[in-house]
């Protein structure tokens, strides 16, 4: 699954490199949990790519008010890969509505073997920092959908697709977030419902060598919590189980 990630690129890289016009001056940001507003890259009414804010927690359009409330205390972040085209909550969306979610890394959390639970405060898991090895910015595999929110207004929503995870992160747990590149943006954002089996061979792990990771301090844990800090290794092995608690 994919339930942290973050975002320390700037405004202007996020222009250049998605090719649409970006006004937020937004700050980096480390820590970014469900139900906060993500950056997403989109295709508009005219056809035009364009930057927009999403709530991350999928909703789709056809939901009730019980079902908005239901899914307010548990929001669906992510959307599997192999079943997206056939779940009538994401069926419209993945067919129409698709999306690139910007990105510099993202966390995965490992259990940690019996004997080190004790050391370990954070509840048991280790998190682990993952990016390319240079930081450099990539996009997730995202759907989207304008929902009717309990107030009865509208809210645009998000959620990052996954797959079983490739050779670099299946150690750490079973699932990653799909990741697009740049050469199949335009087929990613484009591709209509004729084109859909296109997209098949998209939604897969990147090869062994894509992912660096290193393990990070529990204070990430915690939404309240967010700064470079996060993704620092930690520097020795006595720290692995550090208490983010303080």
């Amino acid at each position: 699954m994919c339930g942290r990630y973050w975002l320390n690129s700037s405004p202007s890289e996020l222009a250049e490199r998605f090719g649409v016009d970006v006004r937020d001056n937004f700050p980096p940001r480390y820590n970014i949990a469900p139900t906060q507003p993500v950056a997403l890259i989109r295709q508009n009414d005219m056809r035009r790519r364009e930057y927009a804010l999403a709530r991350w927690g999928f909703i789709p359009g056809w939901a009730r008010k019980e079902h908005l409330q239901r899914m307010g205390s548990k929001p669906l972040i992510n959307a599997r890969a192999e079943t997206v085209i056939e779940k009538p909550t994401f069926r419209s969306a993945y067919k129409r509505r698709r999306c690139l979610i910007p990105a510099n890394g993202f966390y995965e959390w490992k259990p940690v073997r019996e004997g080190a639970q004790a050391q370990n405060k954070g509840g048991g898991k280790q998190p682990y920092a993952i990016s390319r090895e240079d930081m450099a910015l990539f996009a997730f595999a995202g759907i989207w959908e304008t929902a009717t929110d309990p107030d009865g207004g509208e809210v645009d929503t998000a959620a990052i697709l996954t797959c079983a995870a490739g050779p670099d992160v299946k150690s750490v747990h079973s699932r990653e977030p799909v990741v697009i590149a740049p050469e199949h943006y335009a087929l990613w954002l484009e591709a209509d419902e004729r084109d859909l089996a296109m997209l098949a061979d998209l939604l897969a792990p990147p090869p062994q060598g894509t992912w660096a990771m290193t393990p990070v301090s529990t204070a990430v844990n915690s939404s309240r919590h967010d700064g470079p800090d996060l993704i620092e290794p930690l520097a020795a092995s006595g720290q692995l189980f550090a208490n983010a608690s303080r």
